[in-house]
């Protein structure tokens, strides 16, 4: 992967594509196009796949498939946090209505 200063050029199965990237967002766009072209190289070795298109076509969808549990994780763990902040907010209301017992002494 090389830099270019119109943008970022990545080579994704063996053609080089200049992507648009501001300063901040290139070192993403190689990160990105580095983990597509390693799962690429991944479903190729596997034998199971012809044809580059099919090839993008799977891999963009098991990267989506990635996505979507990580947001659900993400989203299960905001709930998660939600409802346990919910349940400290009963226990402090039902403790705050006891009454101290008596210590004998």
């Amino acid at each position: 992967m090389s830099r270019d200063t119109g943008g970022v050029a990545v080579r994704i199965l063996e053609r080089e594509y200049v992507i648009a990237a501001t300063g901040e967002q290139r070192e993403a766009v190689l990160a990105s196009a580095d983990y597509l072209n390693e799962r690429l190289r991944e479903l190729r070795r596997g034998g199971r796949v012809v044809g580059n298109d099919r090839l993008l076509v799977l891999v963009a969808l098991n990267v989506v498939n990635e996505l979507l549990k990580e947001r659900s994780a993400h989203q299960d763990q905001a709930a998660a946090i939600e409802r346990l902040g919910a349940l400290e907010a009963r226990l402090t209301a039902a403790l705050g209505t006891l009454e101290p017992t008596p210590h004998s002494g």
